[in-house]
């Protein structure tokens, strides 16, 4: 446990304050970065040099001297002292490498030969650990880039905030506009980022090229303001034309009434703008700045383009109407709900290093996972750009996260930012914009991300996947329901034969059924959709049993959408044959015992392959063919997570004593559609993975 020693074990920290003793001094600064410096006197030869000892407990680590010069103390005995000391910054490393058991000890500054110590700052000893910790931050935080000086855009619109500020006091006045202070037009707006309205038009010659300004649009809005100078043929020579940037909250409608913006010395000269004034889109305003841009004459042209070209900014084409080149494109984007995108693409910028991207949808601005990109090489593009390190980092994956909403649209922007914090906002094609689906899709995505599952967004996605399997889970369509006490539920599957299959099997085994059983036939949107609406009506005309027919609009098992099966048929106990499962004579046999069986114990069926053994793919005795009472499976399926295909196993059923197994009851004529990332995404839900934090 750290000490604190009393005041009587240290030196006087100030010759007034001296009493007894012989020295006074203190330590002044323990900095990794500068080392351990402090003062100390020798009361009898103040000019004498003291020894010292920086000591870790009792034990002295470093020896070292005064000596050094001390204007304080050298000002207050008129001579100099030499009263300054220095233990340097290597010491740190030293502490650093002693044992743990020493981590808690004191580390102080004492007078060699005596018990002496010199007060350190805060008036308590450090410990090794702090120390330790302190110079460890500073190594690390060398060996970080530092933030660079301020870029040309960020002092630009410093400069435009200022101004703003300085028009706050314009509001207050009279404002008139005088045919003799009109000074120029707006013939075109654009609204760029929060905050910021670009304009084109003309001012005569001599004005202000950069101005706090107050814009008259049915009330008085501040605003800083800066443009650059342009010749125009169709302009006499008093006049030139501009284009220049406003920092205001004006935000001007889709038809501009009659208005003007007040510039120059105390609001007197004027700009007008009104039903003439169009505006831009982004695209057409890019075009007219970088048609502009080369004829520049005066005023703020490179500011405004690094303005234009800055991170903050959502303009395609900006890379180019600033004078930076700039390239690239998404060659797949699949887009997920609540979490973000997947993007595969290539991005080249020749003068600039490329560091991250982002890229906006709708209004969701979506940022990426640098720990999560990766680049290679394009040798594609090497005819068109060069080789070397134009291309050798072209081609990029990365993931885009953000909140995502399920309605997010428009055509997406990409914006590849630089390492200098600017960014060229380039468009992509809204075709390339693909929804995630973890099934089918699953191949693409493990192609980009082939560890996906240790990747560091992976809980964050599986977590957002999750929720959206909840949100997409649906009542299945009733097409007929008829009511029943004892209930088989059946998914038919995909393939015509398959289903036709499970109809005879239906026609000859139905009838071994206790009277009054219900039949479910769940049926999909899939090509034997009619082929099962026909098989359905010729068993229902040949058998009095209740028969009801459900849709699901998808093509895997219903494990998730069985409740609401059996809250609109009301049995008290069902048997689940699962999607490809064709029960044999044995398991019809099993189902009847199941169906008659008091309590809530849990049948399982074991299904065998198609070579007669015990299936060992997707498990003899799983989810896909079960039997159980109907209260019991609710309170399961009230925190069971709904599945990529509906069932994964045995989707998390419970093991109890009291369960039967019946063996060689069903066959499996048809599996699930293949993928490693719904097996993923469904076996880490199982257990449990995804947080809502995450």
């Amino acid at each position: 446990m750290l000490q604190v020693l009393p005041l009587s074990a240290y030196a006087a920290t100030d010759l007034v304050e001296l009493e007894t003793g012989r020295w006074c001094g203190r330590v002044e600064r323990a900095d990794p970065g500068h080392g351990v410096t402090g003062w100390v006197l020798n009361v009898d030869a103040p000019e004498a040099p003291t020894e010292l000892e920086l000591t870790v407990g009792d034990d002295a680590l470093v020896l070292g001297a005064s000596g050094l010069p001390h204007p304080p103390s050298d000002l207050r005995l008129g001579r100099a002292t030499g009263a300054a000391f220095r233990f340097g910054p290597e010491v740190f490393a030293r502490l650093a490498r002693l044992s743990p058991r020493r981590a808690a000890m004191r580390v102080g500054v004492r007078v060699a030969g005596t018990d002496v110590r010199l007060m350190p700052p805060g008036g308590r000893d450090p410990s090794v650990a702090e120390l330790v910790a302190a110079w460890r931050g500073g190594v690390l935080a060398a060996m970080s880039p530092q933030g660079g000086e301020d870029t040309r855009g960020e002092r630009m619109l410093r400069r435009l905030a200022g101004l703003r500020a300085e028009a706050l006091a314009l509001c207050d006045r009279p404002l008139r506009p005088l045919s003799d202070n009109d000074i120029g037009q707006i013939d075109a707006v654009h609204v760029g980022a929060e905050g910021q309205v670009w304009f084109v038009g003309w001012m005569k010659r001599g004005a202000d090229t950069d101005f706090a300004a107050v814009v008259a649009d049915r009330e008085k809005l501040p605003a800083g303001g800066a443009v650059f100078r342009y010749e125009r043929p169709d302009l006499n020579s008093t006049c030139v034309g501009v284009v220049g940037l406003l920092d205001t909250g004006w935000q001007p409608p889709p038809v501009l009434r009659d208005g003007f913006v007040y510039l120059g010395r105390g609001a007197q000269f004027h700009l007008r703008y009104g039903p003439h004034t169009r505006v831009l889109r982004t695209d057409a305003f890019t075009a007219a700045f970088a048609q502009a841009r080369p004829l520049a004459v005066g005023g703020h042209a490179e500011g405004l383009a690094a303005v234009l070209h800055s991170g903050g900014g959502w303009a395609a084409g900006n890379a180019a109407a600033a004078g930076i080149a700039a390239e690239g494109g998404i060659d797949k984007l699949l887009m997920a709900p609540g979490f973000g995108c997947f993007a595969e693409g290539w991005a080249v910028s020749p003068a600039k290093r490329v560091e991250t991207f982002q890229m906006r949808l709708g209004d969701c601005v979506l940022t990426a996972d640098e720990a999560s990109t990766s680049f290679r090489p394009r040798a594609d593009l090497a005819a068109v750009f060069g080789g070397g390190g134009t291309t050798a980092r072209a081609g990029f994956s990365t993931v885009l996260q953000g909140a995502l909403p399920l309605d997010a649209g428009g055509a997406p922007l990409l914006r590849v930012v630089h390492d200098d914090g600017t960014g060229a906002v380039l468009r992509v094609e809204p075709k390339t914009l693909r929804r995630l689906d973890p099934v089918a899709d699953g191949e693409e995505l493990l192609a980009l991300f082939p560890a996906i599952r240790h990747e560091p967004f992976w809980e964050a996605f599986l977590a957002a996947q999750g929720r959206e399997l909840r949100r997409a889970r649906r009542a299945p369509a009733v097409l007929r329901a008829e009511p029943c006490r004892t209930l088989v539920v059946l998914r038919l599957p995909g393939e015509t034969g398959n289903l036709n299959l499970v109809f005879d099997r239906l026609a000859r085994h139905l009838p071994e059924l206790a009277p009054g059983t219900g039949l479910c036939v769940v049926a999909d949107q899939g090509r034997g959709r009619a082929e099962a609406l026909m098989r359905f009506e010729e068993l229902r005309a040949r058998t009095p049993a209740p028969l009801s027919l459900l849709a699901v609009p998808h093509g895997h098992d219903v494990l998730s959408e069985l409740p609401f099966v059996l809250d609109r048929l009301g049995p008290e106990r069902f048997v689940h044959v699962g999607r490809g499962v064709v029960l044999v004579a044995a398991g019809w046999r099993a189902a009847a015992a199941s169906l008659e069986r008091r309590g809530h114990g849990l049948d399982r069926f074991e299904i065998l392959d198609d070579a007669g053994r015990p299936d060992r793919v997707d498990g003899a005795y799983g989810a896909a063919c079960f039997g159980w009472s109907t209260p019991a499976f609710l309170d399961h399926a009230a925190g069971a997570p709904v599945l990529t295909r509906g069932l994964l196993g045995d989707s998390g059923l419970p093991v109890s004593p009291g369960d039967r197994r019946h063996a060689a009851c069903a066959l499996r004529v048809e599996r699930a559609a293949a993928s490693r990332l719904a097996d993923m995404i469904d076996a880490d839900l199982l257990a449990g993975r995804a947080r809502e934090a995450a």
